[in-house]
């Protein structure tokens, strides 16, 4: 009976687990840090972004994994672009295409993260 109580026991706690949500293993910080080699390019004073700025990108695209993390990112990135006032809404848009890493949403001041 003891045994059985145990197995019930570790059961229950796996399933605990299972469905306890987590918590995104970045932060808005993190993000901000993978964006501002990207500065000169989306404020217009370069016009190509830079190699450690598309590694950036490359970096935020790695963290966010599941749907969740995505919108998340979203959110992140959505608030570094809204820090700056200077930054042109046409470079933060193309950023991810410049540096030929797709994003599942675009970078912009004006993005629906929840979507």
């Amino acid at each position: 009976m003891m045994k059985v109580f145990f197995c019930v026991i570790v059961v229950l706690d796996m399933a605990h687990m299972m469905v306890e949500p987590t918590q995104a293993a970045f932060t808005c910080t993190d993000v901000d840090k993978c964006l501002v080699q990207c500065m000169s390019y989306l404020v217009g004073t370069a016009t190509v972004p830079a190699s450690a700025c598309c590694h950036g990108v490359k970096q935020i695209k790695g963290m966010a994994v599941t749907i969740e993390d995505k919108r998340q990112a979203c959110g992140y990135v959505k608030d570094a672009a809204n820090k700056y006032q200077n930054v042109k809404e046409d470079a933060a848009s193309g950023l991810p295409t410049k540096c030929g890493v797709p994003l599942s949403y675009p970078i912009s001041k004006n993005i629906d993260c929840s979507t």
